[in-house]
């Protein structure tokens, strides 16, 4: 899920004053992934009964919405800002800084079965994708330079066209059909995101925000996940497969399924309305996603985290263990980000060479910002 990610931006005296609402946000969507990953990779997952049907079938519910949203709250902020090298960069050191060090320190553990070809794939983290999600937002980081020169210098008609017409294969036959289609790469469903989002932000008068910002959309929102979910729940309990099953999990999976895609952005809207001013605890918490998503889903400390330090499979089908290691999972890699931040990252980015790199980076990248149009 794993981690959309807004995580990439520096962590600044200016991001602890930001509007708390969307940090909040930002929060749940990875408690929610944390909570997908308990449930499909634990092995502590039961539909023997219709209770722990609906129980797995819930920690489950929010994994891909909460994809989705971590680029919608990118995208929001990102499409207005100019290129900044230091995002890039800060986000592919903080995937490598992670993904080398826990992969070694898994390999020196007994028993553990890191092998050469582990190491190698931490070693190359966004080419081997290991960490899918902050591969593809690695991307689409590098990309914004050329998508908001798109989203500006296109006129408003071109961009709508454009939208409806990519949506129709990236939206429109996934959702009629339950399969991916020929856009069938996540980064493809990024890209459209970021155009949508951009969108949406630079034509706030559109009908579909409109429809977004509705009083009732987030109940709608709720009430449809709530009620896919117990579908699933039901189906998985009672043996339901064939196409049934098809469409039950590819609307709770899948980044591009347009019910997916409305949820995601009416709880956008729906938690930028909160208002809840600059709280400076759901900030730090909220600055530290991306290391709860990279800490445990890096390969090699998978296992060791469920079955070895957890042991979950002892626990299988109790929801109470299950709600109190999802809890532990995200507090404990929570604390372990904050402070490699301080000790690692802070020096990492005051450093001269981080900051020439930064500087030549935006110099070359750049050179986009200099030919958009003035808004």
């Amino acid at each position: 899920m794993p981690a959309a990610v807004a995580t990439a931006v520096p962590r600044t005296a200016a991001r602890t004053g930001r509007e708390s609402g969307l940090e909040l946000l930002r929060i749940l969507c990875m408690l929610f992934i944390v909570a997908d990953h308990y449930a499909g990779q634990s092995g502590a997952a039961l539909y023997d009964t219709l209770p722990h049907a609906l129980f797995f079938s819930a920690l489950g519910a929010g994994s891909r919405l909460g994809c989705d949203l971590f680029v919608v709250l990118g995208a929001w902020f990102l499409c207005k800002q100019p290129f900044q090298t230091r995002r890039a960069l800060g986000l592919w050191m903080g995937l490598w800084l992670y993904t080398v060090p826990l992969t070694l320190l898994c390999w020196l553990i007994p028993g553990s079965n890191v092998g050469l070809g582990t190491l190698r794939w931490a070693v190359f983290p966004v080419s081997t994708q290991q960490l899918w999600f902050v591969s593809q937002y690695l991307l689409l980081l590098l990309l914004s330079p050329a998508l908001n020169l798109l989203l500006r210098a296109a006129p408003r008609g071109a961009l709508r066209g454009l939208l409806l017409a990519v949506g129709l294969f990236q939206v429109g036959y996934p959702t009629l059909f339950a399969e991916d289609g020929v856009f069938g790469d996540w980064l493809w469903s990024f890209l459209f995101l970021y155009l949508l989002t951009g969108y949406l932000r630079f034509y706030p008068d559109n009908r579909l925000t409109w429809v977004l910002r509705l009083p009732a959309a987030p109940c709608m929102a709720l009430a449809f996940l709530v009620m896919l979910t117990a579908g699933r729940g039901a189906a998985q309990y009672l043996g339901i497969g064939g196409r049934v099953m098809q469409y039950l999990e590819y609307y709770r999976t899948a980044l591009g399924a347009l019910p997916n895609l409305l949820c995601a952005l009416v709880f956008f809207f729906a938690f930028q309305r909160l208002r809840l001013g600059g709280v400076a605890v759901i900030n730090r918490l909220s600055s530290a996603t991306l290391g709860v998503y990279c800490i445990h889903q890096t390969p090699a400390v998978m296992g060791l985290l469920w079955t070895g330090l957890f042991r979950t499979q002892d626990h299988a089908g109790s929801a109470l263990y299950a709600l109190f290691v999802i809890l532990a999972v995200y507090l404990g890699c929570t604390a372990i980000d904050l402070l490699r931040d301080r000790l690692v990252m802070r020096p990492l980015r005051a450093s001269r060479w981080f900051d020439t790199l930064c500087r030549r980076g935006d110099a070359a990248l750049g050179a986009l910002d200099k030919i958009l149009p003035e808004e």
